[in-house]
């Protein structure tokens, strides 16, 4: 009967889960590389060879921990996305059309592969044998012990600060997989038994009154870097719509609120901040529909439920809610942001009255190519595939700023001739092959936080509202985050917040008749 000695798994096994952090420890100076891999060997090998000893036990959970570990990090090592409870969030939320764009040929060859190695693990455990070797285990203790100790109590020393990420085992294989189960079941259970999101209409608020009826549009965009808009200095023209607009306010470079979706528009649209970026209240439309606006979201992406996501439980009670697999025609994966303009023509129909409407895009979410048609091919080659060629990447994803530049200047077409005014900022950035990163997910890669910001006005709109215009311009060069997104579109829609503790575009000289 074959038989394999439990020591020697043990090694193999420590072997292959610190082969996951091959990327990392790769990217670390050779100084601290060595000892980061000496570590982690040792760690992960006396985790395996302790657990090896309960053989039974060992058979049934190592095999499933490798195949889930090493598909995990099959993603982290192409996206360098953490493998945390925001991770989970996302898998669960998502999905069958955008998870698919993320299944290649090479991530169902490499999940073919672990899968073929998990059951060998098995195997052997199963098989395994061999005195449980004490003296052998504390050795490699006597160097782990102090060595994790040390890691804690330096852990804010530059050196320390460089192999934490590498070797700290709430960001390691296997471990990380169940730091990021314990971190989602906690939050899990702490949203089912959250209170319902307060009301934004309870926010003090006075509104001007409107005598031309008010349009206000907030854009949402996906995944846009703002250092890939022309009119922020990008060498390449990706902008020549919005790059001629006269009455364009432009903020280049603000800081989102995250590097995720889940987490970042849900801030945006609410009273959140980056000192204290939990949802606690309903979005800015509440205010708006408090006012007397007609208030809608126009979504992109799909509704399963009517909370099914940070950001669909945020919106809150307002007067139409359209999403994409409630009145799309198309499949998940053909649909085109320029596809919300008939919606949005209808919504716009109702122009005898005060309207806020929200757009949230697909904007440059990956797969970049199937963001946009062939009319915006302008950079080529751009067949993103899974290769992850940076310069197709880049191909594309300008190509896709290219047309969400068409995008909007199309929306600002449909209100140039109203008292209208358009916002428009993304949720997030993305890597492009930046020390091969790609993707999004790491709130600490300065691509994937710094978004664009700008506000369209209208001539009419600037002719009513000089003031807020005025206000909106001496911002420029202002350095801003996404904090100011909530106060700054209830000001531009001509609506005071008297205890707002961000810069303000409206005061209470500007209210000059209330509407009670």
């Amino acid at each position: 009967m074959f038989a394999f000695d439990k020591k020697y798994l043990a090694a193999i096994l420590a072997i292959a889960f610190s082969a996951m952090m091959l990327p990392d420890l790769m990217r670390l100076p050779s100084l601290y590389a060595i000892p980061s891999v000496i570590y982690l060997l040792s760690f992960n090998f006396c985790v395996m060879y302790a657990i090896s000893q309960v053989r039974g036990l060992a058979s049934i959970l190592i095999p499933p921990i490798f195949f889930i570990s090493a598909l995990t990090s099959y993603f982290h090592g192409i996206y360098r996305i953490k493998i945390d409870k925001e991770l989970l969030f996302l898998l669960l939320e998502t999905n069958s059309g955008e998870a698919g764009e993320f299944v290649t040929s090479k991530l169902l060859m490499f999940g073919a592969i672990a899968l073929l190695f998990s059951l060998i693990f098995g195997y052997l455990l199963k098989r395994s044998t061999g005195k449980f070797q004490l003296k052998t285990l504390a050795l490699l203790l006597l160097f782990i012990v102090p060595a994790t100790v040390l890691l804690g109590k330096f852990k804010k020393t530059p050196q320390v600060q460089t192999v934490r990420p590498v070797v700290a085992i709430k960001y390691v294989f296997p471990y990380c997989v169940f730091n990021g189960l314990a971190e989602f079941s906690g939050q899990y259970a702490k949203n089912i038994t959250q209170k319902e999101l307060i009301g934004s209409a309870k926010l003090d608020s006075l509104a001007l009154k409107q005598e031309t009826p008010l349009q206000i549009i907030v854009i949402i965009g996906e995944s846009a870097r703002a250092d890939r808009f022309h009119f922020n200095g990008y060498s390449r023209e990706t902008t020549p719509r919005l790059s001629n607009e006269k009455n364009l306010v432009n903020f280049g470079a603000i800081t989102s609120f995250a590097a995720y979706t889940r987490l970042s528009v849900p801030a945006m649209i609410t009273p959140a901040t980056l000192a204290k970026p939990e949802t606690t209240m309903n979005s800015y439309l509440g205010v708006f529909k408090k006012h007397g606006f007609k208030t809608t979201w126009l979504s992109a992406n799909d509704r399963f439920t009517s909370n099914d996501t940070p950001t669909t439980n945020a919106i809150g009670e307002i007067d139409q809610k359209l999403f994409r697999n409630k009145f799309g025609r198309t499949s998940y994966n053909s649909f085109h942001d320029a596809m919300l303009l008939d919606p949005l023509k209808g919504v716009l129909k109702n122009a005898s009255v005060n309207q806020a409407i929200t757009i949230h895009t697909r904007g440059s979410h990956a797969n970049y190519a199937a963001r946009y048609t062939k009319e915006f091919r302008k950079f080529v080659p751009d067949s993103y595939g899974e290769d992850m060629q940076i310069d197709i990447v880049n191909n594309a994803y300008d190509n896709s700023i290219l047309a969400t530049d068409a995008f909007i200047g199309s929306i600002i077409d449909l209100v140039r001739n109203k008292n209208a005014i358009v916002i428009y900022s993304s949720d997030h950035g993305e890597s492009l092959g930046e020390e091969g990163r790609f993707g999004h997910g790491n709130p600490d890669i300065i691509e994937q936080r710094e978004v664009p910001f700008f506000v369209w006005y209208s001539d009419t709109y600037n002719l009513l509202n000089p003031d807020i215009v005025t206000a909106l311009k001496k911002q420029r060069g202002a350095k801003l985050s996404h904090d100011v997104f909530f106060p700054w579109v209830i000001n531009l829609g001509g609506i005071l917040l008297p205890h707002s503790t961000q810069p303000v575009l409206i005061t209470a000289r500007n209210v000059q008749a209330l509407q009670e």
